[in-house]
């Protein structure tokens, strides 16, 4: 029995010396015990294919992805969701839903801004793989902000929001989503929604093709983007709806004063 005891302290003392030594590293080692677990997020739909890009970025995503020249690169606007939410709350921000500044520049609340119709289609008239023109949604451009650099700076978003927005385009394939063009035309308080054909042919007419310009020292803050409808799957009206309220709020005032 005497012996059993001194064998029984031996193993302890052994023990604790041991963990002595190793403990130490144990926070070390605790560092590389990762379980392994599936998600059970689900999976994104198509319009959450692309992952926003962290702001200060430069090169935009999707169709609108900026080629490496000489120049100094400039940032574009991604295109993702991400953007797609915060361009349409620009758009709404500046514009408060019109097409045309309220009020009188002279005013202290008055903002300039220029909006403009945007089309998209695929290739030229002339190309056997064309397609008519699309209306998209309107652009925004505020302050002195150039409308043609809205343009610029957006046109991947809208190429992209376009695919989602018209299957026609989309199934045309990857070769024909490279060849889209975006055009443009004064503003109107037309708005397309899913079931529409594309433009006939006197009203493409009145189409005029973007063309690319600097971007260099434009904020995407002083630019905006609005689909005419929802692209599938994408909801987002947050700052709309607020800004409607806001309108049905003072329409109900001057009623009342009236």
């Amino acid at each position: 029995m005497r012996a059993a005891k001194i064998c029984l302290h031996k193993i302890i003392k052994a023990l604790t010396t041991v963990a002595l030594l190793i403990s130490p590293f144990l926070p070390f080692a605790a560092s590389f015990n990762v379980p392994l677990k599936f998600s059970s997020t689900p999976r994104p739909s198509s319009l959450h294919a692309k992952k926003p890009k962290k702001a200060g970025g430069s090169g935009g995503g999707g169709f609108g992805a900026s080629k490496p020249t000489g120049a100094p690169s400039v940032a574009t606007i991604s295109a993702d969701i991400a953007s797609l939410e915060r361009q349409w709350d620009n758009f709404v921000s500046i514009t408060d839903l019109e097409i045309q500044p309220k009020g009188h520049p002279e005013d202290e609340d008055y903002r300039h801004f220029i909006v403009s119709d945007v089309f998209v289609r695929v290739g030229s008239e002339n190309e056997s793989e064309s397609t008519g023109w699309y209306r998209t949604g309107k652009v925004v451009a505020a302050d002195e902000t150039d409308v043609h650099a809205a343009l610029t700076l957006q046109k991947g978003l809208i190429f992209w929001s376009a695919l989602h927005m018209w299957p026609a385009l989309a199934a045309k394939g990857k070769a024909a989503a490279r060849n889209l063009r975006l055009g443009y035309m004064p503003p109107s308080m037309t708005m397309a929604d899913e079931t529409d054909a594309t433009l006939d042919a006197e009203e493409a007419e009145d189409v005029l093709i973007s063309e690319k310009v600097s971007v260099r020292g434009v904020s995407a803050k002083d630019v905006g983007f609005r689909p005419d409808f929802n692209p599938p799957g994408f909801t987002y009206k947050r700052r709309e709806k607020a800004a409607m309220k806001k309108k049905k709020s003072s329409l109900e005032e001057i009623v009342e004063a009236s």
